[in-house]
């Protein structure tokens, strides 16, 4: 290690602001390992040097990491090389990674492959922590960042989540303890040491958003006032401060509001939303999604206005796909669900990847089948009764049914409903109705109604699986032959048919 360098007598005014920030913002414990994320740039060379100064302080253990994504093909790898023979000098463990970002990653077309780069990074960062036992990573973003990045969501339309910009910490892992400094700081500190550093040529590529903000916007906001990063800061940490007061708003009214379902699906009341202020409805939208998809990419604003207006504001059976996140009017409530809970529908008749064909499950007596639809195991078997006297327990439940078994004729088997079914409810006094005007009687959601199981015999359907039976097939007090068909608790299925 370069003993001049990080001489702590020698300390540079920024040395001890950073320190004093360091401590002020409790960051830090004594003895922590830190991974420092070193691009081989100004800002986050600064950052090192600046966290290797407090080090004896905070008996810090350091350690950097490096990523090259080889965007720039030479220009990347001398950065590699760069900072690999900087920790070298230092004598400093480097946890280097790889990872191209081409057309052979499938990322072309696909958004901006700086915001593919970052999540790939940070995903790194995470996994390297984890697996040396790191309690912060440091990145090192200043405050010329932070107000083009404010700047940056505020032409993109943002609201108070976007314009509070990049925050000092994230997940109570990474840290950003530059942010408080300008660029010309972090170089004034540079040049004071006598460090070098690489140049990345994109950043002076002006088809990029944030370079044409660097290079041509910020610097005519600075010609109106000189303070505009400053300014910039100060809004940030505003807002941030109120976003967080409204987050935890957001979460307290889907607390109190929500109904919580078994499968994960989130229930709330339309008109319990209906009744909240516009800005929390647009939150609790929001905050969903963001809960389901268990990211903190939030859908847009035109997208969250779409749900409320054409969902929570539009008739029963109003359905939006956000993000993967099926969000579904029925009836008075409003259903948040994930999408990969409905495939089912296009499942049953979809060909290979079917896991029930067309025709549905063919169903022998006595036999346990699973509908994989429901994940319910439905036990099917016949025993005799004494004529003239059927059992008086033969009440259909949820659970159960029973059937004269001498009513129907074989194959029975378990399929899905289909436009045009009808059966003959039990209690309807024999009157025929549409299986679909059935489901709408129930308030049965309209996404559930496919995946409810049907047990049917060639004479029609017997049972509508947990809900209602077919009058016709009822035992009577001649019934000699009864079928009982029974829902059974998953753990059921290996059970043996005796």
């Amino acid at each position: 290690m370069n003993s001049e360098i990080l001489n702590p007598t020698s300390l540079h005014r920024t040395s001890r602001r950073f320190a004093e920030i360091v401590k002020r913002k409790r960051w830090l414990n004594d003895g922590d390992r830190i991974l420092v994320a070193v691009s081989g740039g100004p800002d986050s060379v600064a950052l090192l040097f600046l966290m290797m100064e407090i080090a004896p302080t905070w008996h810090l253990d350091i350690l950097a990491f490096h990523l090259n994504h080889g965007l720039r093909g030479e220009e990347s790898e001398g950065d590699a090389q760069f900072v690999r023979h900087l920790c070298r000098q230092l004598g400093l463990t480097l946890k280097e990674e790889r990872a191209p970002l081409a057309k052979a990653h499938g990322l072309e077309g696909k958004g901006s492959i700086q915001e593919k780069a970052r999540d790939v990074r940070y995903a790194a960062m995470r996994r390297v922590a984890e697996n040396v036992g790191a309690r912060k990573i440091a990145l090192g973003h200043t405050a010329d960042d932070q107000a083009e990045t404010v700047l940056m969501w505020m032409l993109r339309g943002a609201g108070a989540a976007g314009l509070a910009g990049i925050p000092p910490t994230r997940s109570g892992l990474f840290i950003r303890p530059i942010l408080d400094f300008r660029r010309s700081e972090i170089l004034s500190y540079l040049r004071g040491k006598g460090l070098s550093f690489r140049s990345d040529s994109s950043n002076s590529n002006i088809r990029y958003f944030r370079n044409q903000i660097r290079h041509e916007l910020l610097p005519t906001l600075q010609r109106l006032n000189p303070g505009i990063v400053r300014v910039l800061g100060r809004q940030a940490d505003i807002l941030r401060e109120e976003e967080l007061w409204f987050e935890e708003w957001t979460a307290e009214t889907i607390s109190r509001l929500g109904q919580f379902q078994g499968n994960g699906d989130i229930v709330l009341e339309r008109d319990d939303v209906l009744a909240l202020p516009l800005p929390l409805q647009r939150r609790v939208v929001r905050r969903l999604v963001c809960r389901l998809t268990g990211t903190h990419k939030a859908p847009s604003f035109t997208t969250v206005s779409d749900v409320l207006d054409r969902v929570v504001r539009g008739p029963s059976g109003s359905t939006l796909v956000v993000q993967g996140i099926r969000v579904e009017r029925v009836y008075h409530t409003l259903r948040w669900s994930r999408e990969s809970h409905h495939l089912a529908d296009s499942m049953v008749f979809g060909g290979g990847s079917a896991r029930v064909p067309a025709e549905g499950l063919e169903v022998s007596i006595p036999s346990i089948v699973s509908w994989p639809f429901t994940d319910q195991a439905i036990r099917v078997r016949v025993f005799h009764s004494q004529a003239g006297q059927p059992p008086g327990s033969l009440r259909t439940s949820p659970h159960r049914a029973w059937f004269d078994a001498d009513r129907f004729t074989t194959p029975l088997r378990l399929r899905t409903w289909v436009p045009g079914d009808s059966f003959q409810p039990l209690g309807m006094q024999g009157h025929r109705k549409k299986l679909q005007d059935f489901y709408s009687d129930l308030k049965v959601p309209r996404s559930s109604r496919r995946r409810i199981p049907l047990l049917v015999a060639p004479e029609g359907i017997l049972w509508v699986v947990g809900y209602r039976s077919d009058c016709r097939f009822s035992p009577t007090a001649s019934t000699r032959n009864v079928l009982e068909v029974e829902i059974r608790c998953p753990q059921s299925r290996k059970e043996r048919v005796g």
